[in-house]
């Protein structure tokens, strides 16, 4: 995994009273559209898979409920490649403003998200800079891989700030120390080193007409700046808060094929259990979980909860209403399942100016879903095989359904399944819900009605052997 270096500049810049003076002009002087709703979203710390959780979140928010600003109030070190150029990306469909204030420093991958912003705003003794692609651990890219990355950087870059004179000069000195900065004769940042900036370098001017390098203005507060930004508006700021979720959701995406697998694996383990138990309850919550993790990656709203939702009870009408009829089970597994892949897809709000429906939003979540699919029916087939033989299934499937004719049983061994067996008359020794046992000259067995529920002691005949006992129908008197 390629990240950026984490290093600080050397120099910081002095912020005496003139240059704070100085600065505060040149803010007020600058032409501004006047925003009166601004969303912060606080980037702080290392920058991975969490920060691009909150942005991704922040910025869908910031557009469907009709943001002016997105304003990035940033103090990081640096960090993933990956999470930073999937934050670009983002950050460039926001319709509106966005506007990075860099509170206190910007390094490395810091540097890059910046200069995608339309505005850079800095406190007196902020720094900027050293975004030189090493691997994850911190090491050097090999010259091969490095060339290619740096050439493709440096057109992503141009490609992001062509309307900026000098940013992507800027960005790439930051990122390639072989890269010699110049402006006109004058050498901004040599061949051999990586350029970093202080707040005043950031705001000196060049060219023909004066531009500064890189930043918009130097506030050492950011109420003040939203303030001045308002201008004569009241504005009104919401900010992002973070919390644990955001790690908690990077560990919950990169499990998502496990945890559907032990969702398909409980659901199918409960319909062939009396009842609704402890199976039927741990499917529904790994459900939850995948959905809960990826909402709060901000790839999906609340829609696919309240299609889980509408799945699970489904799933009830089932067990409790018409078991065995499979009427409300398959459209309610089958909504669970769509509730997923809807939970995983990048959706935006449909007043995002270049958001459009496509098979690529749901290619990956759809890959999760046949790998946990095929990893539940794996283990569904090991079930099938050794789990009746098992101390955990007499546990917790057999002595639940004696649990339900209300009154203690003594349970007998139970006893092996014979293909003699079929065609045979049994008694209903527990209620069939459509599973549960029957008994035959003493013998207990595993049992499963073909079509409705039966309660307890009623006449039943073997039909077949199943994966977990016989298959059953009820005896008409």
């Amino acid at each position: 995994m390629a990240s950026f270096a984490n290093s600080t500049a050397s120099a910081q810049v002095a912020a005496g009273d003139a240059e704070n003076a100085e600065s505060s002009k040149a803010l007020e002087g600058k032409p501004q559209d006047a925003s009166s709703k601004f969303y912060v979203i606080p980037v702080q710390g290392p920058i991975g898979q969490p920060t691009l959780y909150a942005i991704r979140g922040g910025v869908k928010t910031a557009i469907s409920e009709g943001y002016d600003t997105v304003v990035l109030d940033m103090k990081t070190p640096g960090g993933r490649l990956d999470s930073t150029l999937e934050i670009m990306e983002i950050l460039d469909r926001f319709p509106g403003k966005t506007i990075t204030y860099v509170n206190d420093e910007a390094i490395s991958a810091g540097a890059i998200i910046a200069s995608v912003t339309h505005e850079i705003y800095f406190t007196s003794k902020a720094v900027i800079g050293s975004a030189e692609p090493v691997t994850g651990q911190g090491q050097d890219i090999n010259e091969s891989m490095k060339r290619k990355l740096m050439s493709y950087l440096n057109a992503k870059m141009e490609a992001y700030t062509d309307q900026y004179p000098f940013r992507s000069d800027v960005i790439r000195a930051m990122m390639d120390p072989e890269f010699e900065f110049k402006v006109g004769d004058e050498i901004i940042s040599p061949k051999g080193e990586l350029l970093n900036l202080t707040a005043k370098r950031a705001h000196e001017v060049y060219g023909d007409p004066p531009m500064p390098l890189l930043g918009s203005g130097i506030v050492d507060d950011l109420d003040k700046l939203i303030g001045s930004l308002a201008m004569d508006t009241d504005p009104v700021v919401t900010r992002f808060e973070a919390s644990w979720s955001l790690n908690l959701a990077e560990f919950i995406v990169g499990l998502a094929p496990f945890l559907l697998a032990v969702a398909v694996i409980s659901v199918y383990v409960e319909f062939q259990s009396p009842g609704f138990g402890v199976f039927g309850i741990v499917g529904v919550v790994f459900f939850l979980i995948a959905i809960f993790g990826h909402n709060v990656a901000g790839l999906s709203g609340h829609e696919p909860l309240l299609l889980f939702i509408i799945g699970v009870a489904l799933l009830a009408l089932e067990v409790f209403v018409a078991p065995g009829t499979l009427f409300f089970a398959i459209p309610g597994f089958v909504l669970m399942l769509a509730s997923l892949v809807w939970a995983m897809a990048d959706i935006w709000p449909a007043e995002t100016p270049d958001f459009v429906w496509s098979w690529e939003m749901f290619e990956k979540p759809v890959q999760n879903l046949i790998g946990g699919v095929l990893m539940g029916v794996v283990g569904v087939l090991v079930l099938a095989r050794f789990l009746p033989k098992t101390f955990l299934w007499d546990r917790l499937v057999l002595k639940e359904s004696i649990a339900g004719v209300g009154r203690e049983v003594e349970l007998p061994s139970e006893a092996p399944v014979e293909s003699s067996l079929v065609g045979a008359i049994a008694v209903a020794a527990t209620d069939l819900m459509p599973g549960g046992q029957i008994e035959i000259e003493g013998r207990r067995f595993e049992a499963k009605l073909n079509f409705g529920s039966a309660d307890r002691g009623a006449q039943v005949r073997v039909l077949a052997k199943s994966d977990f006992g016989y298959v059953v129908e009820l005896v008409e008197s």
